[in-house]
């Protein structure tokens, strides 16, 4: 089998504010003569300006020197003295002298005829032959099969800093590309080819290749992600975190919900309030639930942010609702305040009217409780949290709402108890 190899790089990058530093492939100031003559005979140029950055090397090589961006120059002569002087020519003649400043300084006054430093020059002959001699190197997953090989080396704006050095990656597997560093080509390339499974879920997985994001100026590792194909669906192929593969292969295959079912109703003690009845009404693909007695007929559902319910007095009395005394109680036994419609954010924790509800007649409300609302410093708004848990796949056990409804000057405690389940949405996909 023949072995992968990565020729390695090493780029360093500063970004200056006066002077662009293209890393290895930028010419090394010095104001040595001895050591700046290996330059000559070489091709430079000075790349395009990054987007958002002054640099003015790029404006006194453009403006005041006659130099064109982007031209390639082959250098002639390097002469130091009080400031290093190199003859430049370009492909079609055109003749300039380039003036820098011997210790590789801007100066005081900004945009002089003369250049910071040495290194805004781009070693183009120096870049030819690394690329020529990394394209075609192979690179290994971590059981040492070659998976990927270079396509290209190119130079690309980075966060539109100074353009820098990256590789170009084709797997091998579903000829998908990626342009990253060295040390990116080696982690990334370690999974490919690799065998995912899930104890939950009946489906294998392949790692084959990146996906990534449509940016043009720079790398396109930063949000790179992996394909993973189906090893019984090949036609299947979806996303994966690159960090994270043996986990987020499957995020399809465990995709779910949670759901509130409601399992019991406390009746109050009071002995004048026969037990209710309680049945399940589909509604648009959610279950409500129905609870009637002798004084109240609700229907009622949980969201994850709150109870949603209409409530009907069917006694012969006007009855109550005590919002000061309603509580939720969470999946741990911790109690909280609720607030309901026509609550201000800022005055959930302080006095709710009780509201009437009289004979025959019926209001349409919720319950969230107010430990879930928040005023969201970055969204500048009031948010409400799930009382659901964040991680899927979970069974966190019961929610409990207490709705105190007064009659006459009794209050009764109604008590809803819903169990919390984690539902998949592709059940027949997995090991249940």
């Amino acid at each position: 089998m023949k072995k992968g190899i990565l020729l390695a790089l090493a780029i360093t990058f500063t970004a200056m504010s006066f002077a662009q530093d293209y890393g290895k492939y930028s010419m090394q100031h010095t104001d040595s003569e001895t050591e700046l003559q290996q330059y000559v005979g070489q091709r430079v140029k000075v790349m395009s300006r990054p987007y958002g950055l002054d640099s003015e090397d790029f404006y006194i090589f453009s403006h005041r020197l006659d130099g064109t961006i982007g031209a390639i120059y082959t250098i002639k002569k390097i002469k130091v003295g009080s400031q290093i002087v190199i003859d430049l020519v370009s492909e079609s003649g055109e003749k300039i002298k380039a003036k820098v400043n011997a210790d590789g300084k801007p100066h005081d006054t900004l945009f002089k005829s003369s250049m910071a430093s040495c290194k805004s020059f781009f070693l183009v002959d120096k870049f030819e032959a690394d690329r020529q001699n990394l394209i075609g190197k192979e690179i290994n997953n971590s059981a040492g099969q070659p998976v990927a090989k270079i396509v290209d080396l190119k130079m690309v704006d980075v966060d539109f800093n100074y353009p820098q050095s990256r590789i170009e990656i084709q797997s091998d597997l579903d000829g998908t590309t990626l342009v990253c560093t060295e040390e990116e080509a080696i982690s990334f390339c370690s999974n490919l080819g690799k065998i995912l499974s899930h104890p939950m879920v009946k489906h294998k997985y392949k790692v084959v290749g990146f996906k990534t994001s449509n940016r043009t100026r720079s790398d396109n590792a930063k949000n790179a992600e992996y394909n993973v194909q189906n090893m019984d669906i090949p036609n299947e192929i979806y996303s994966c975190n690159i960090g994270k593969p043996e986990r987020d292969a499957f995020r399809h295959d465990l995709k779910g919900h949670y759901v509130s079912v409601l399992t019991q109703v406390e009746k109050p003690s009071n002995p004048a309030i026969r037990y209710g009845k309680t049945t399940v009404v589909e509604d648009k693909k959610i279950s409500k639930y129905s609870y009637v007695d002798n004084v109240i007929d609700i229907l009622i559902f949980g969201g994850s942010e709150q109870f949603d319910f209409i409530l009907k007095n069917v006694s012969d009395n006007s009855i109550k609702v005590i919002w000061n005394e309603a509580v939720f109680v969470g999946f741990d036994g911790t109690t909280s305040k609720i607030m309901h419609v026509g609550t201000r954010y800022s005055q959930r924790e302080g006095d709710q009217p009780a509201t009437t509800i009289i004979k025959g007649a019926k209001i349409e409300d919720l319950a969230a409780p107010t430990c879930n609302v928040r005023y969201s410093s970055t969204l500048k708004e009031w948010v409400t949290d799930s009382m659901y848990p964040s991680i899927s796949g979970l069974s966190p056990g019961k929610l409990r709402l207490m709705l105190p409804i007064q009659i006459k000057e009794v209050v009764n405690e109604y008590v809803f108890v819903f169990d919390v389940n984690y539902v998949y949405d592709y059940p027949e996909r997995l090991n249940l």
